[in-house]
């Protein structure tokens, strides 16, 4: 690996306890900023999914990828059961929005926009956005279930998240912190929760860089360093290789139940027309019975 001296510099400065307190105090204030917009509009949606009768749900957060969208809702419609799907778009172009909107509509899915945020960095961007979700959306309903995928996990078998968190508190795939031997927390993109064993908990979906911990890593001080074993269920995660010849990235499968394609909305090596087609193509083909299924074929 080349010497990067700016990388370095970088790296040097963020260990400075000054410069750590400034950008913790930024992010702060985006956050605060962030989740205090749009707060009537996510009530009367809670209101809204709650008066479907649903008790159990699963939350997508969309971001600028419709074809993504089309193959989750399609994956969910085949194969979930006992959780009701629901996406939540943090798309930053509008163009995005208005198709996806429209595909949560033919597909019969629950759509809200969320305020248009502005964090730039992916990683705290999904965090703001689920903390916002849980705050005005989650919190007020107050489901027996509840959960996040990202948008492009999607299950590829029958599954059933209910039936395998009898009995628990959390499911979902554990990540170990790099730096403390004893911290965990779930991969944001595939973590479930039971609401009556953390109503009281102020959930906090941040990443926690600083101690070697991904978004959600927030929730290790108040919720995942109380539970104990039997408390969780951790799903493996395992390197899938889909046969797409040079372009095969390298995916993950959760489980033998969910694919995930990984980085779909920001990825270089994803984020191109010629792969998302290679990707789509075979996810249609091999897991959603076929084209004719497809709404969105403009890739």
């Amino acid at each position: 690996m080349s010497w990067n001296p700016r990388r370095v510099l970088i790296d040097l400065l963020n260990q400075n306890r000054t410069v750590r307190a400034a950008k913790a105090l930024r992010n702060a204030l985006i956050e605060r900023n962030f989740r205090g917009r749009g707060v009537a509009e996510g009530l009367k949606f809670a209101d809204e999914v709650r008066r479907t009768g649903g008790r159990r749900f699963c939350f997508v957060i969309a971001f600028n990828t419709p074809w993504v969208i089309d193959a989750m809702a399609r994956s969910w419609e085949l194969y979930s059961s006992g959780m009701t799907l629901v996406v939540v778009d943090n798309s930053s172009k509008q163009s995005a929005r208005t198709r996806i909107e429209e595909i949560c509509r033919a597909r019969g899915v629950a759509y809200f926009s969320l305020p248009r945020n502005w964090e730039r960095h992916p990683n705290r961007s999904h965090g703001t956005s689920m903390n916002w979700i849980f705050h005005n959306i989650i919190r007020p309903m107050q489901p027996e279930l509840f959960g996040f995928l990202d948008h492009d996990c999607f299950p590829i078998i029958p599954v059933d998240i209910p039936a395998a968190m009898e009995g628990k508190v959390v499911y979902g795939s554990k990540r170990r912190s790099t730096s403390d031997h004893q911290a965990w927390f779930l991969w944001a993109g595939f973590c479930f929760f039971r609401f009556s064993a953390l109503e009281n908990v102020n959930m906090d979906f941040h990443p926690r860089f600083i101690h070697g911990m991904d978004t959600g890593g927030g929730n290790w001080a108040g919720l995942y360093r109380l539970l104990g074993e039997n408390d969780v269920v951790d799903v493996p995660a395992t390197t899938a290789h889909l046969n797409l010849g040079e372009a095969d990235s390298g995916h993950q499968m959760l489980g033998s139940a969910f694919l995930h394609i990984g980085g779909a909305g920001y990825r270089k090596s994803i984020n191109t027309q010629q792969y998302r087609r290679l990707i789509s193509n075979y996810v249609w083909d091999t897991y959603l019975h076929g084209d004719q299924n497809r709404l969105v074929k403009e890739l």
